[in-house]
């Protein structure tokens, strides 16, 4: 009951602030969505909190901050045009009256990628959201971690509830965290906040195995792919690497272990892998059928019957279930999405790297081109396309991009006045804004 009460005096804290300052508002949500305080409350006293919190965060954000900070469309547009296309579709659906609830919770997303996308406006809000992040994925990763060794890893983790309850799902939050933790550790002038950074990465790896998934460990090896790709020093952090997973695969925990010899033989002997293969079949007819608009979202397990024999289970694979459900455009349409992310933040890391006053967004451009990559491996064996933590590492990176391209606008605009140069109009405008 205790626990309850805290809850509900944190909420109305979180509302009040965010009704007279809609960014503390926003990291408040932030907060409530991936930190998971609920977690720790019975589930008899939970409500829907986190809509109280977005409505008087969107709400103070149209009153007050809206003119400083007014919403934009350039780095969005395909996240716009998604929605759009989801819109379309579930009126299209094979069975709308399911198709809409999915339409709403993608809308609460979209609506507060959004928001933060406003919002990010500044390199210190930027970090404010990767430091608020880091720090309720990292608490998730440090008391698991903690749990996991003083158990003895005797049971599969599951994760707090929401998006994060299952395993597979709980596996890839905190793999996306991971990268936060590492470069903000690595960025971080506090010697004890870097170790405490480093703590929750190695707690969240730990939770990562714990939780015996499969997609989990694969998305762990990406992980310690990208980190060392933009590691200054990669022979060490490789060798780091083959040491901790031959450290794994000689000393892990027996029932994660067990759950990882499966993956070469899996199609042919684990029901699970052999399951998804059938639902990946029926995904395919499903295309065949309806190329464009699909089957509609959530429509798959409805519809499945009518395109296969076989037990209707989900695809565990977010492009095969993108396809049956929103067509040939609606996949294509979130491919492009977090590809151009992806490149964007590669380009503009390699432009950002030759000014040593940019550092700090480096750091962020490797950040997000980290959490993205790292996202996409596992979604290949599990369909988690509605993750809000993308959505908003995409919001973070269009924010950041148009930081980084007004910066470098700046500081060539200012060259350009050193040398005597006459500035075009256009790139004044861009330097200014």
């Amino acid at each position: 009951m205790l626990r309850g009460i805290l809850l509900y005096v944190l909420v109305i804290l979180a509302v009040v602030t965010a009704l007279f300052r809609p960014f503390s508002g926003l990291l408040f949500y932030l907060w409530f969505s991936f930190g998971s305080p609920a977690n720790f409350v019975w589930p008899g006293l939970l409500f829907d909190y986190e809509v109280w919190i977005a409505g008087a965060t969107l709400l103070s954000y149209i009153l007050i901050e809206m003119g400083r900070s007014p919403l934009r469309l350039k780095g969005m547009r395909l996240l716009f045009l998604l929605w759009f296309w989801f819109a379309v579709i579930s009126v299209t659906a094979q069975i709308p009256m399911i198709a809409f609830p999915k339409l709403w919770e993608y809308s609460r997303i979209f609506i507060m990628a959004f928001l933060t996308f406003a919002l990010a406006s500044s390199e210190k809000r930027i970090r404010s959201i990767l430091y608020v992040l880091a720090m309720s994925l990292g608490f998730l990763g440090l008391k698991g971690g903690f749990d996991a060794v003083t158990t003895g890893f005797t049971s599969s983790m599951k994760g707090p509830g929401g998006m994060m309850s299952e395993q597979n799902e709980y596996a890839l939050a905190l793999n996306m965290g991971i990268p936060i933790l590492f470069w903000l550790a690595k960025d971080e002038p506090r010697w004890w906040v870097r170790w405490i950074f480093r703590g929750m990465a190695a707690g969240s790896a730990l939770v990562v195995i714990g939780t015996r998934s499969r997609s989990g460990l694969l998305g762990l090896i990406m992980v310690g792919i990208v980190l060392t790709v933009f590691s200054e020093h990669k022979l060490l952090l490789s060798a780091a690497g083959v040491v901790c997973l031959t450290l794994l695969l000689l000393f892990g925990p027996h029932g994660a272990l067990e759950r990882y010899k499966t993956i070469p033989t899996a199609a042919q002997v684990d029901a699970s892998a052999i399951g998804r293969l059938q639902a990946w079949r029926a995904a395919i007819r499903m295309v065949e059928a309806h190329p464009i608009r699909g089957v509609g979202l959530r429509n798959f397990l409805y519809v499945f019957p009518q395109y296969s024999s076989d037990p209707p289970r989900v695809t565990h694979n977010a492009i095969f279930d993108l396809l049956s459900e929103a067509g040939i455009p609606g996949c294509a349409i979130f491919i492009a999405m977090i590809a151009t992310a992806i490149g964007e933040m590669f380009l503009l890391r390699l432009k950002a790297r030759a000014h040593s006053e940019l550092q700090h967004l480096v750091t962020y451009c490797q950040i997000v081109f980290g959490v993205l990559a790292v996202y996409l491996v596992p979604n290949m064996f599990i369909n988690r396309q509605d993750f809000d933590l993308m959505y908003q590492m995409l919001a973070v990176e269009a924010g950041l991009a148009i930081l980084i391209q007004q910066r470098l606008a700046a500081q060539h605009a200012q060259a350009q006045a050193v040398a005597g140069v006459e500035i075009p109009l256009w790139l004044k405008a861009q330097s200014m804004q």
